[in-house]
């Protein structure tokens, strides 16, 4: 490949100084004459808002056309809103919400219960009636109002909701109401008699050997007992104890047992002693037997 030509001019550096190389020089400006301070006036020309002037506005037509922008009361339309007082919140809550609070009073019943109890055991039996009847008229308000808050909505919330009530509320009850722990004394406000008398009655027709139907339930002896007490023989009897049956509920006094020490002879066996128990219940006409327990399975 051929070099450069020696023809080509290069570039050569300065024989002088750079000092004395002349330069370019920015030309200087010429001094201005200071200028007088100019105030500013406005003209009369411009026109300026006046507040006072009769400036037309809008105005809500006169019938009332839809889409119409009504001016309103500054005060009347930032008016705080009124907050029910604090003694009213409960019940309006209650109001929009009833079945919650039937379902706390199902479930709250049990202790409702145990509660009554515990007011007849120190003492109180006299305010045991009057608490229960107040319970039930609570709980029966609080379901009423929550029937009533569906019965306007749905007839078939209405049965579900009352039935599933009501089956929770006897599933709840049953085990504290019905159901046995064992035998106790009467408390004082059972009275005196606690149906002694009809099951004297019917032991003394077993010494005749018969059932004694006048004392039983309906006039309807047990035919166990019929059977019995016509194979057995009564020698003697004496009435050795009476009382209620205990429960978790207070105890009901319109239910009572009583034992008897009798002595009985079965064929040409010889005598025994034994122990029965008579149950008794007061009815309208009084109290009346419903089971007797013994002398022999």
């Amino acid at each position: 490949m051929p070099g450069p030509s020696e023809d080509v001019p290069r570039w050569q550096p300065p024989s002088q100084r750079s000092e004395d190389v002349p330069r370019w020089e920015p030309p200087v400006p010429p001094r201005a004459a200071p200028r007088k301070a100019e105030t500013w006036a406005p003209s009369a020309d411009v026109p300026r808002w006046d507040p006072e002037a009769d400036v037309p506005r809008w105005h809500p037509s006169a019938d009332g056309a839809v889409g119409a922008r009504i001016e309103t009361d500054e005060a009347a339309r930032r008016a705080p809103v009124k907050r029910a007082p604090l003694v009213a919140r409960p019940f309006l809550w209650w109001n929009a919400h009833p079945w919650v609070i039937a379902w706390v009073a199902v479930f709250l019943a049990p202790a409702g219960v145990l509660a009554l109890r515990f007011v007849d055991e120190y003492g109180y039996e006299h305010f045991v009636e009057p608490l229960q009847w107040t319970l039930v008229g609570l709980l029966a308000l609080v379901l009423v109002r929550a029937v009533l808050f569906s019965a306007g909505r749905s007839m078939v919330r209405l049965v579900l909701g009352v039935a599933a009530a009501a089956g929770a509320l006897g599933l709840l009850l049953w085990p504290v109401t019905q159901v046995t722990l064992g035998r106790v004394i009467c408390p004082a406000r059972g009275g005196t008699d606690l149906g002694v008398q009809s099951a004297a009655v019917a032991i003394e027709a077993w010494r005749r050997g018969e059932a004694g139907d006048a004392a039983w339930h309906a006039a309807d002896p047990d035919p166990a007992w019929r059977e019995k007490a016509r194979a057995i023989s009564l020698l003697d009897h004496q009435l050795v104890e009476s009382g209620c049956f205990e429960r978790v509920a207070p105890i009901d006094t319109r239910h009572t047992w009583h034992d008897f020490r009798v002595t009985i002879r079965e064929g040409d066996r010889a005598p025994l002693s034994k122990v029965v128990v008579v149950r008794t219940a007061i009815e309208g006409d009084g109290w009346k037997i419903t089971g007797i327990e013994g002398p022999l399975p």
